[in-house]
């Protein structure tokens, strides 16, 4: 670009030096050479030094993903410091380097309305001059239309390659790839495999088995891992993709699947068409018939079909759906015993959410709880807690005004201590440019200036951040105001709804799940334990802040429905007390004269104990229970998680 490109000129803010902001950025590190940063930013530092007359500093932010990523660290970095106001110039080798689509028309007017030019060198984008949307916009379409055409072309020799035989994928178990293979006549199969996918396709075909089954015979039989597993041992997912692979038949496929941006500049993976499915024979890799195994694996998907979603014909009620977006309390229970997450789908019950540890072997924590009715009864605790929840007293007003003011004071310190960092380092730029000015100019005071003017950026970034912060000034707000907020939060919304399900994680993000069963050895239940933390629903972060400690409560609820003789065990025990026979007594409850019984004998269990709570925790695997066998199981492992059982 010549200077006259660059009319009007651009003026420092501070009228003493050019604050600019350098995108640089490699897609991916481990294929391009991350040498490119430094040679995009010596081009963007050489650019300014022929086009500017005046000081410049420049602030570099260095980037190493896709630029279709609209969530990468450094493009968030970059608009915040864009927002301060304080930067005059963005410049980079093109606009692709900032970010990619229209997203990156998008920033250039992002940049305009705080009054900062961006400069594309390549694209000759310049937000100073007039036309400016028509040039990046056309820049957006090219490097779109690039990055199509670089698809298009690697899919299309990847297509060709495989009808060739080439493009190999990672070998599963049983296959041999010699170092530099290209082609699938270049794989073996592995002798001592055979054996072992007989057995593996005999115990499916003719003993029923599960992949659970077959997991548990590799593992006994120390059967190595494939050569590019991330798992450290067979599971039931590693049984079930080698299952279905069809090269165990001699056949090779490509393009079951394939993967579609989505608007975040990140890549899911989705079914392909059948069109674009692409196979080719390879009859020396197969260990089967082909009759054999398609005969076994349609005995398996016949076998397995109940639990697929969408086997009633309407479709997966979950495709498009991100798992965050789930019903609740699923993606917030977590397991007392292991600490690991709760899903829905225990046991084969849809409702019903399980121990992801128990599923794994690392977890005796087999029992399940329903899910619907364990949100149901969560959401009832809640509003009473909230009906009941007192008046804030004078001594709290006092003490959330005085965590008001060390807030303040910690601002007002963070202020000082910046400012005075900032004039030394400005005293230390100001020493080292005399030095330079008095003609004793080296290559070592030029890194040192380097160094305090990078150093000068980042301190004048955290302390216009600082300054912007609010005074943190506020008004209490009421227990009335309060109660209004958590009301309209969960009331009227049903159980399963995802707004139901937002709502209720802000105000409870993390419920601890136990199993307890009653004292005189009844079934096995759960019991949730979580904190209510009523502050987030306040719209202001400063009253979230003071009024976190007096709004959060800790809260037990039971996620089942309680067996006939605890339900009546108060009333019966009070009952008896008046004299009343245990005939009587169940007449006028409406229950049988054992149910009675039962009750009087838990009671007596309980004092015999000593204890209020008729539930005892479960901390062990009992060994009388036929359901919890889990620990019994040879792969067994019991592997809880930091921190498990923490409230």
């Amino acid at each position: 670009m010549s200077l006259g490109y660059l009319d009007p000129r651009t003026l420092p803010k501070d009228g003493r030096t050019l604050q600019v902001l350098v995108p640089v950025r490699v897609s991916d590190p481990t294929k391009q050479d991350e040498r490119s940063l430094g040679d995009q930013r010596l081009k963007v530092e050489n650019f300014l030094k022929e086009n500017f007359d005046c000081p410049f500093e420049m602030t570099v932010l260095e980037g190493r993903q896709s630029g279709e990523l609209l969530d990468r660290e450094e493009f968030r970095k970059l608009n915040e410091l864009v927002e301060t106001g304080r930067f005059d110039l963005v410049v980079a080798e093109d606009l692709g380097r900032i970010v990619r689509r229209m997203h990156a028309y998008m920033f250039c007017e992002f940049c305009v309305d705080h009054g900062t030019r961006v400069i594309a060198i390549n694209d000759y984008v310049d937000t100073a001059r007039d036309g400016w949307q028509d040039s990046s916009i056309i820049s957006a379409m090219h490097h779109e239309r690039s990055n199509r055409d670089t698809s298009d072309r690697i899919k299309r020799t990847h297509r060709s390659r495989f009808a060739q035989g080439g493009v190999l994928s990672c070998t599963i178990f049983g296959y041999i790839k010699s170092p530099g293979a290209k082609t699938d006549a270049e794989l073996q199969r592995d002798p001592a495999a055979e054996p072992i996918y007989k057995e593996w396709f005999r115990m499916l075909d003719e003993d029923n088995a599960t992949f659970a089954d077959v997991v548990r015979y590799l593992r006994t039989h120390n059967v190595p891992l494939p050569p590019h597993a991330r798992s450290t041992e067979w599971d039931g997912k590693m049984v079930a993709r080698h299952t279905f692979n069809p090269i165990l038949k001699g056949v090779r496929e490509r393009n079951r699947r394939k993967s579609k941006r989505q608007s975040s500049g990140k890549y899911r993976s989705v079914k392909a068409e059948p069109s674009e499915l692409l196979q080719r024979r390879v009859p020396h890799l197969a260990f089967f018939e082909e009759s054999y195994y398609d005969h076994v694996v349609a005995k398996v998907r016949e076998r397995t079909a109940k639990y697929r979603r969408g086997a009633d014909g309407n479709g997966d009620p979950r495709q498009n759906v991100p798992r965050k977006q789930t019903r609740y309390p699923g993606q917030c229970a977590f397991c007392g015993i292991c600490g690991r997450l709760y899903v829905f789908g225990g046991n084969g019950l849809t409702d019903h959410l399980m121990c992801s540890g128990s599923r794994l072997h690392r977890c005796w924590n087999g029992v399940t709880f329903d899910g619907p009715m364990a949100s149901e009864k969560i959401s009832a605790k809640l509003l009473d807690v909230i009906e009941h929840l007192p008046d804030f007293d004078t001594v709290l007003v006092q003490m959330v005004q005085e965590e008001r003011r060390r807030l303040d004071g910690d601002r007002d310190r963070q202020l000082s201590e910046l400012q005075q960092k900032l004039q030394k380092i400005e005293n230390g730029i100001a020493n080292v440019i005399k030095f330079i000015a008095g003609g004793s100019e080296s290559p070592t005071l030029r890194d040192e200036l380097a160094r305090l003017e990078q150093k000068r950026s980042k301190v004048r970034y955290d302390l216009d951040v600082r300054k912007r912060q609010p005074i943190r000034t506020f008004e209490m707000p009421s227990v009335q105001q309060v109660k209004e907020l958590a009301r309209q939060s969960v009331m009227g919304l049903a159980v399963g709804s995802p707004e139901f399900a937002r709502q209720m994680r802000k105000m409870i993000p993390r419920i601890i799940v136990f199993p307890v069963r009653l004292c005189d050895d009844g079934a096995i239940v759960m019991r949730g334990t979580f904190r209510v933390q009523l502050s987030n629903l306040l719209p202001e972060q400063t009253s979230q802040e003071v009024l976190r400690q007096p709004l959060e409560k800790v809260l037990t609820v039971d996620l089942f429905d309680p067996p006939q003789r605890e339900l009546f065990r108060t009333r019966v025990v009070e009952a008896r007390a008046k004299g009343m026979t245990e005939r009587a007594v169940a007449a006028e409850l409406g229950i049988t004269v054992t149910a009675a019984q039962k009750a009087a004998v838990l009671q007596r269990k309980m004092d015999e104990l000593g204890i209020t709570d008729p539930y005892v925790r479960v901390t062990a695997p009992p060994e009388d229970s036929r359901k919890m066998r889990r620990n019994h199981y040879p792969g067994y492992r019991f592997d809880p998680l930091p921190g498990a059982g923490e409230i």
